[in-house]
């Protein structure tokens, strides 16, 4: 399979975006649609309970705990975050996007997804700074 950024104007090295506007995909692959996902523990009760709701007060550290979460999914899927190539930010403070977009440069460098970012009221864990959904594909062991 074969991944091409799609740029219709030019990159400005002065603007450090943590997305690409297009990814164009060729060849064999399987779509992987990913649920929302936050910084509580994978396993946590349903519904939800206030005892596990402590969580760190940091937007840094909640958007690691979600990627590590979506990293083992994609991997379990047989994929890596190079596969990723769409994610929805859910943000309660947009204020916390830069910072949010520093972790998304250190997760996957040059294989940026294509990014929608949404602020939002709140979750249904109060104490959550962030949901993120993805969308991977992956190719093809044949392919």
């Amino acid at each position: 399979m074969k991944r091409e950024v799609i740029r219709p104007w030019p990159l400005q090295s002065e603007h450090r975006v943590p997305f690409v506007p297009a990814i164009k995909l060729t060849g064999q692959g399987t779509l992987l649609f990913m649920s929302g996902t936050g910084p509580l523990p994978p396993s946590h009760s349903h519904p939800h309970v206030p005892e596990e709701w402590e969580l760190p007060d940091d937007i840094t550290e909640q958007a690691h705990r979600t990627f590590k979460k979506i990293r083992a999914v994609v991997e379990h899927a047989g994929g890596s975050m190079s596969n990723v190539v769409k994610i929805t930010r859910y943000l309660k403070d947009v204020a916390d996007q830069d910072k949010l977009n520093a972790v998304i440069h250190e997760i996957f460098g040059d294989d940026l997804p294509c990014s929608t970012t949404i602020q939002v009221a709140g979750f249904v864990v109060p104490t959550m700074k962030l949901e993120i959904d993805a969308w991977a594909v992956i190719p093809d062991k044949d392919a």
